[in-house]
C-alpha cells in the first residue's frame, strides 16, 4: 500500500486530490442535478406526479455519474496541481527529488481508480437502473404494434415484439442482385444461437406451406433492446457488435463500445497533457487560466474523437482506432512534454 501511495508526500498528493476530486463532482452533479430536474417538471401531468420525477432522477443518477465524471476529474486534477503549485508543496517535492511526472501520478492514482470503478458501475449496474426508470416514466408499454426491422447478410426482416416475443415475421429473402427471391412470412420465431426459426411459415411467393424455417443469420442479440447503446452494459455492446448485419451498423456499434471502454485512458491522456501544456505556459500562480484551458482541452478532444468516429463510421475504417490512436498519442505527447519539464 505505502509502494501504491509513493511515501508521505505521494499520501498527501493522494488525500489532496481525493478531497478535490470530491468537492468538484458535487458542485458538478449537484448542477447537472438541477438542470435534469427543470428539464422533468414540463413532463409532469396526471400519470408522472413531482416525487415520480424524482425517483426517476434517482434511478438515473448513477448513470450520469458515469457520464460527467470524466470532466470532474479533468477538472478536479488541474485545480490540484495549482493548488500544489501556490501552496509551494510542488517546489517542496521538486526539491526533494520528487520528480514532475510522479507528483503528477500521484494526483491521478484516485483518478484512475474512480474511472475504474465507473466502468464496473456500467457493467453491472446502471443498465439495470436505467431499465427501471424508464419503466417508471413511460410505463409498461405495448410496443405490439410497432414493427421493426433486421437486415443481414441479403435478408431484410420485418417483425413486431410483443411480451419479449418476436411475433408477425416477414422474411424477404434477395440474392446478389439484391432482388428479392423468397418472401417468407410467420406468426412466431424461437431465437437461439442456431439462428432465428420460424414457426407454421409459408413461402408467400410460392403459396407454399413450411413447417419450420431457419434463417441462421439471425441475430441473437440487440434486435429487440429497451435501452440504447450507451446505456446498454459493455458485454451486451459487444455481443450486439458481433451480431451487427450491415458495415455501417457495425461500425457505429463498435465506435460506441471502443469510446465507453477507453474512456478512462482518454481522460488520463487528456489530464496529462493539459498539465503538461499548462504548467509549460502558464507557470505558478495562473490557476483560473490553467483551468480554462483544461476545459477547453477536454472538450475539444471529445469533439475531436466524435468527428473523427463519425469520418470512421462514414469511410469504413476501424471505429477502434478512432479512439485508441489519438488518445495514446495524446497521452506520448503529454508525458514527453512533461518529462522535458
Amino acid at each position: 500500500m505505502n509502494y501504491f501511495l509513493g511515501g508521505t508526500l505521494g499520501f498527501s498528493f493522494f488525500m489532496q486530490s481525493l478531497k478535490m476530486l470530491g468537492v468538484v463532482f458535487l458542485i458538478i452533479f449537484t448542477l447537472d442535478f438541477l438542470l435534469q430536474l427543470i428539464s422533468e417538471l414540463e413532463d409532469l401531468n396526471n400519470n408522472y406526479s413531482f416525487f415520480t420525477a424524482l425517483n426517476y432522477l434517482g434511478l438515473i443518477a448513477l448513470g450520469r455519474f458515469c457520464e460527467i465524471f470524466p470532466l470532474c476529474c479533468v477538472i478536479s486534477a488541474i485545480l490540484t496541481f495549482g493548488l500544489l503549485s501556490d501552496s509551494g508543496e510542488l517546489t517542496a517535492a521538486r526539491v526533494l527529488g520528487k520528480s514532475l511526472f510522479s507528483i503528477i501520478l500521484d494526483i491521478l492514482k484516485p483518478i484512475f481508480l474512480f474511472l475504474l470503478l465507473t466502468l464496473v458501475l456500467l457493467e453491472f449496474v446502471t443498465p439495470k437502473l436505467e431499465q427501471d426508470a424508464a419503466y417508471l416514466k413511460y410505463g409498461n408499454i405495448d410496443n405490439s404494434e410497432e414493427q421493426k426491422w433486421v437486415y443481414k447478410n441479403n435478408n431484410f426482416v420485418k417483425f413486431k415484439t410483443e411480451n419479449d416475443l418476436v411475433v408477425d415475421i416477414t422474411l424477404f429473402e434477395l440474392n446478389e442482385d439484391k432482388k428479392i427471391i423468397n418472401i417468407i412470412s410467420s406468426s412466431s420465431s424461437n431465437i437461439s444461437r442456431d439462428g432465428w426459426n420460424l414457426l407454421e411459415s409459408e413461402n408467400i411467393l410460392t403459396k407454399k406451406k413450411i413447417n419450420n424455417f431457419n434463417w441462421k443469420d439471425g441475430p441473437e442479440y440487440g434486435f429487440n433492446e429497451k435501452l440504447g447503446r450507451k446505456e446498454m452494459a459493455l458485454s451486451k455492446v459487444y455481443k450486439i457488435l458481433n451480431e451487427a448485419g450491415p458495415a455501417r451498423e457495425k461500425n457505429m456499434i463498435s465506435y460506441e463500445f471502443w469510446k465507453k471502454i477507453f474512456e478512462p485512458i482518454s481522460a488520463i491522456a487528456v489530464i496529462i497533457f493539459a498539465l503538461a501544456v499548462s504548467n509549460k505556459l502558464f507557470g505558478l500562480n495562473k490557476n483560473l487560466e490553467r483551468l480554462l484551458f483544461g476545459v477547453l482541452i477536454a472538450y475539444g478532444f471529445n469533439l475531436f474523437l466524435k468527428v473523427l468516429g463519425n469520418i470512421a463510421i462514414i469511410n469504413g475504417f476501424s471505429p477502434s482506432l478512432a479512439i485508441v490512436l489519438p488518445s495514446l498519442l495524446v497521452l506520448v505527447a503529454g508525458y514527453r512534454i512533461i518529462k522535458d519539464q
